[in-house]
């Protein structure tokens, strides 16, 4: 008898923890963060960024996906951390158009959507990121001032046909405005360092002289410096790039890049979150949080260098 009423007790012990554990999770606030890709330098570095500013509230619990650049594998993921009925959507979008029926269908189901570092075309969302146009610009502006005159140059290109990639280049394009320089070859790296890398070894082999290389972002730019460094071509070209990552900061320091633009990660995710906690609260969540690029240089690259 006083066995059984022990294996009873165990039970109605089991029992009540478990309810325990559930209450526990339900009075958890869930967001689901759609990833691009987690093989992206930036992207990963603002997701780990985001994990950080996410320990300041131990009531939010985050779960992560990754789409590793699949704009459809993305849509899939969406439709799950719906059904899920997550709290509030953090998404980084691998497509501006391609992510638009996530967006508008999140919105039908009444959860919130924040759209990290990339906008979406259409939906109810918060943007929260910087502006790329900008960063082109802030590419073109620095070419500008510092090319020689009759300048030659070639443009590495983002993903085709990705919204981030086309406004880098018109941004850059809109800001450059000199008529004295020649575009040699606009072809695209997609994003990858590699490639980068490929892309401007045949560059080399096609153009016997070039005064700068503008990549939309660091990883192609570093592939660029490679390449160069291999031919011994590197003497007397310019290299630009964007996101402002460690490896970039440091070839700058040492003379090997001209420029990259700065994307904050850590400002980005610190503001994404703060956005989460707005609707945390009940808060009304703003239109858009931007968090501005800025130019890195020789002439600034200190403030930029990791401690």
């Amino acid at each position: 008898m006083k066995t059984i009423l022990k294996v009873a007790l165990a039970c109605a012990v089991s029992v009540a923890a478990l309810f325990t554990t559930a209450a526990v999770a339900a009075d958890k606030f869930v967001v689901g963060y759609a990833n691009m890709a987690d093989t992206d330098v930036f992207v990963m570095a603002r997701k780990n960024a985001f994990i950080e500013a996410a320990k300041a509230d131990p009531d939010v619990e985050i779960n992560f996906t990754d789409a590793n650049n699949d704009a459809s594998k993305q849509l899939d993921q969406i439709d799950n951390l719906i059904a899920q009925k997550v709290n509030a959507i953090v998404v980084v979008p691998v497509d501006y158009e391609g992510i638009v029926p996530g967006v508008e269908k999140a919105n039908k189901a009444g959860i919130p959507i924040i759209a990290l570092g990339i906008q979406s075309a259409g939906g109810k969302y918060t943007f929260v990121g910087s502006k790329n146009i900008d960063a082109g610009v802030m590419q073109g502006e620095f070419m500008k001032a510092n090319l020689p005159k009759d300048a030659k140059i070639l443009y590495l290109q983002g993903t085709p046909g990705l919204y981030h990639s086309q406004e880098r280049l018109k941004g850059f394009q809109d800001a450059l405005q000199r008529p004295d320089v020649t575009t040699l070859a606009t072809l695209t790296g997609n994003y990858d360092r590699a490639e980068g890398m490929k892309v401007t070894e045949d560059w080399i082999q096609s153009f016997p002289q070039f005064d700068a290389i503008i990549a939309a972002n660091d990883q192609m730019a570093l592939g660029a410096l490679q390449a160069l460094q291999a031919a011994d071509r590197l003497k007397g070209v310019m290299i630009s790039g964007v996101d402002g990552t460690p490896d970039a900061v440091n070839a700058i320091k040492a003379g090997e890049m001209s420029q990259s633009v700065f994307q904050n990660a850590a400002g980005q995710a610190k503001a994404a979150f703060e956005v989460v906690e707005m609707i945390k609260k009940g808060e009304p969540a703003p239109a858009e949080k931007l968090v501005p690029f800025e130019s890195i240089t020789k002439d600034n690259v200190d403030k930029y260098m990791k401690k």
